[in-house]
């Protein structure tokens, strides 16, 4: 199950607002590579999605990925991060490697 956080959802609505078709708009987590802890996944905006690919939704934000990376994003949540080192969307708990 993917969730997406109050803070995410909203910070994510203030984003697509700026879009030229905002109600398109989903957040995409995909395979980023390879880290030393194994794999790494990460986000983009998308409007589009494949045959292939899975939808939720949580908090009125929708969120797609690949059914190959279903075994990855159990139990994953998204957060968003609004700190002076750090700001911007992040995975919670998703099922990668970690070098921590």
């Amino acid at each position: 199950m993917i969730t997406v956080n109050k803070t995410a959802a909203q910070k994510f609505k203030e984003l697509v607002a700026q879009h030229e078709n905002p109600d398109r708009q989903m957040l995409r987590i995909y395979f980023g590579g390879f880290g030393w802890g194994g794999p790494q996944l990460s986000l983009a905006l998308d409007e589009s999605q494949n045959e292939e690919d899975m939808v939720v939704e949580s908090n009125d934000v929708k969120v797609v990925f690949s059914k190959n990376l279903q075994g990855h994003v159990k139990n994953v949540v998204i957060d968003y991060m609004d700190k002076w080192y750090s700001r911007g969307f992040r995975l919670l708990g998703a099922s990668t490697g970690s070098c921590l």
